[in-house]
């Protein structure tokens, strides 16, 4: 399902303050389980995650994603793939704050294309009444607690019922 093969990703390439965080790695993950990257704070986690998502390029390798690669791709072609394959989960939410919860979590089925309302409707309540959130569906996101918008970003990545779900520290609590 996920594949790397010789990734290599750099921050401030061909500077004096290089650094290579992700050095010549390559790794298989299968079609189920539960995978956990550990490691210190600034080893390279969330990059990895990024670079794997879609959200970050690689300097080299390739990432394919479901067989369809990810790396070397335009901006869109690689958006289409993550958003039709993957719900992320980010440690810091990312909701819009002006946006309901309802329509926080409504958002990721617009972008995978779905226009019917009914069942747009029917999927994000069902996945609020999961997250113990459908009694706020209405409420703006920037009135939530840090527990509650966290429940609300885990709602938001899994309504499309991705094959893959990318959840970086999703039970960190805010600072």
């Amino acid at each position: 399902m996920i594949s790397l093969k010789k990734v290599n990703k750099y921050f401030n390439r061909h500077r004096k303050n290089e650094i290579h965080i992700i050095n010549n790695t390559s790794l298989e993950f299968d079609n189920t389980g539960i995978v956990a990257l550990l490691g210190e704070s600034g080893s390279g986690k969330t990059t990895l995650l990024n670079t794997i998502g879609g959200l970050d390029k690689v300097n080299s390798g390739k990432i394919y994603i479901n067989g369809e690669r990810m790396t070397k791709r335009s901006t869109y072609a690689t958006d289409k793939i993550r958003n039709l394959n993957i719900g992320y989960i980010f440690q810091d939410y990312k909701l819009l704050d002006n946006l309901t919860v309802y329509d926080n979590v409504a958002i990721s089925l617009k972008m995978i294309g779905l226009k019917d309302k009914l069942e747009i409707q029917k999927r994000v309540n069902y996945v609020l009444e999961c997250v113990n959130m459908y009694r706020y569906r209405n409420r703006p996101a920037k009135m939530l607690s840090g527990g509650e918008r966290q429940r609300v970003a885990i709602a938001r990545a899994i309504v499309k019922t991705p094959n893959i779900v990318i959840a970086d520290e999703p039970t960190r609590k805010s600072r």
